[in-house]
């Protein structure tokens, strides 16, 4: 399994693999990973469409940060300053396999510079159009 932890010291990987599927096994952290797998957004975006507490939702981001499994895409400007950071799932694809005695976690990452390029060159086509 590949590692893609986040922080400085990741945590072991049998620890690691209990933490991704105690993390798949809850349907807030669920469904903050497969919403942020469409598109990136907002905490605030993400309050919106989950029926959690603010304070929740923020240590499911945290928790899913530090599993490697979530990342900042990008951090916008409001227009009255304030800095607001858009949420992206990592994950391209994740597979969990029982074979036999044992549990097989694959994961394939999105890199998360290639959505920034991909992004931008979108939003240059779309003021370069007539």
């Amino acid at each position: 399994m590949d590692d893609g932890s986040t922080g400085d010291r990741p945590p072991p990987l049998g620890d690691r693999k209990e933490r991704i599927l105690d993390a798949l096994g809850d349907p807030a952290s669920r469904g903050i990973l497969l919403k942020l797998n469409e598109a990136p957004h907002s905490a605030q975006e993400l309050l919106a469409t989950n029926s959690i507490p603010q304070s929740t939702l923020y240590r499911k981001l945290h928790d899913l940060q530090e599993l490697g499994l979530v990342g900042i895409q990008r951090t916008a400007i409001t227009a009255d300053g304030k800095r607001v950071d858009l949420y992206r799932s990592l994950l391209e694809e994740l597979k969990v396999d029982l074979a036999g005695p044992s549990l097989h976690i694959q994961v394939r990452y999105r890199e998360l510079a290639a959505e920034r390029l991909k992004d931008m060159w979108h939003k240059v086509r779309q003021e370069a159009r007539p």
